[in-house]
């Protein structure tokens, strides 16, 4: 009998183990990871700009190839430097997916633009994702100031579709942006320094577009190549005045403002599977007399010393009614430090290596320094590397 419970265990012990082992010995799927820049920002389809100046890495290198060179598959996406966060969204999806970009036939009527955009079919930000191929692999969604935005719609409109783009577009010309289902297609959203609730700098018009020409002018006065200076400059001459946008509600400038945010997160909210992080920003410090912020010598760019005392000393309320106490004058320079926690109202909690949950904003570890800094710096560098490279190590091991 213990002869016959032996060999039965053994042809046990031998027939199992070989599938369980070579299974536990395959390394989990790594996803990629896209990085979305902000308001006037730029990505690897900027060639000539990014090369000059990378919009991530800025002083300190391109970002993305220093993240590649680490064993990551990272990405920049190129989306309009203006635009709204839905036109922004539009183009995203192109790029990933290798489409012609379809703004909706809807909107671009309500705003009157054309409805279809840039061509990415031969040149996909990456292949194999919702191509029809049956790789539904997984993406990382970063993005820095206004690409926070950006990627929330995108999720929203992943997850949920467009229900006035399926009622009054025809049959068959229907983007997949617009159909809803494919949340299963993002693992994570990433914010870093993004104006949740939008920001009160929106309040000025000239020191918004002089804030995003400080780094490339400062930058090319050493670094520029004849022919990279004028990609640069004719990048920055391609803004179209702030004055200009603040009065077209189709431009990122609607959505930046805290009346225009809010209306964006009546839209956008937190998806049930996908992991959502924040990285808060402030680069104040505070001072005795008064009890506003001023920067902080030690980790404020001088080139936002101007913007970050604006911000650190304005209250009021906007023209929705929305007030804007002393509770937003810790800033970054750009952004109030409380719209960069999380979209008000939507479920958080601080961030909890041990008790990580989807669905909820996991509030990551406030970044001392300024708007600039945490994506390499403006006029002076910020070695931000190792800091994107923890962050993404806990993403794929959050994954895996």
């Amino acid at each position: 009998m213990k002869k016959l419970i032996c060999v039965l265990l053994t042809a046990v012990l031998l027939a199992v183990p070989a599938v369980s082992l070579a299974s536990a010995e395959e390394e989990p799927e790594r996803y990629p990871f896209v990085f979305v820049s902000g308001f006037a920002g730029w990505g690897q389809y900027e060639t000539a700009l990014n090369e000059a100046l990378p919009y991530w890495g800025r002083l300190n290198g391109d970002l993305m190839a220093q993240l590649n060179a680490a064993g990551f598959e990272c990405y920049a996406a190129s989306v309009d430097p203006v635009a709204s966060a839905w036109d922004r969204a539009c183009e995203l999806y192109a790029q990933l997916t290798g489409n012609v970009v379809d703004y909706g036939k809807v909107h671009s009527e309500k705003y009157g633009h054309e409805r279809y955009g840039t061509d990415f079919s031969k040149n996909p930000l990456l292949t194999g994702w919702d191509d029809g191929s049956g790789r539904l692999a997984k993406i990382h969604l970063i993005g820095h100031s206004f690409g926070g935005a950006t990627i929330r719609l995108f999720a929203q409109l992943m997850a949920s579709g467009s229900k006035a783009e399926q009622e009054g577009t025809p049959s068959g010309e229907l983007s997949g942006l617009f159909t809803g289902g494919k949340a299963d297609l993002i693992f994570s959203v990433t914010t870093l320094a993004a104006p949740h609730n939008g920001t009160t700098l929106t309040i000025l018009n000239k020191p918004i577009k002089t804030l995003y020409s400080l780094g490339p002018i400062a930058y090319a006065n050493e670094k520029l190549t004849g022919t990279q200076l004028g990609a640069t400059l004719d990048y920055i001459k391609g803004l179209s005045d702030i004055a200009l946008l603040v009065r077209d509600p189709d431009t990122g400038v609607l959505d930046l403002n805290p009346d225009g945010a809010a209306e964006l997160n009546k839209i956008v909210s937190t998806i049930p599977g996908i992991y959502y992080f924040s990285v808060p920003t402030d680069a104040t410090a505070k001072t005795t007399l008064l009890g506003n912020r001023l920067p902080d010598v030690k980790t404020a760019d001088p080139g936002l010393w101007f913007p970050i005392t604006f911000l650190g000393s304005t209250t009021g309320k906007t023209a929705g009614g929305i007030v804007y106490d002393k509770s937003w004058l810790n800033n970054d320079g750009v952004v109030n430090t409380i719209s960069t926690v999380a979209p008000f109202g939507q479920p958080q909690q601080k961030y909890d290596e041990y008790d990580l949950q989807p669905g909820i904003w996991n509030i990551m570890p406030t970044y001392r320094g300024d708007h600039a800094a945490i994506i390499g710096g403006l006029t002076k560098r910020s070695d931000v590397t190792d800091y994107y490279i923890a962050h993404l190590r806990l993403l794929e091991r959050l994954a895996g």
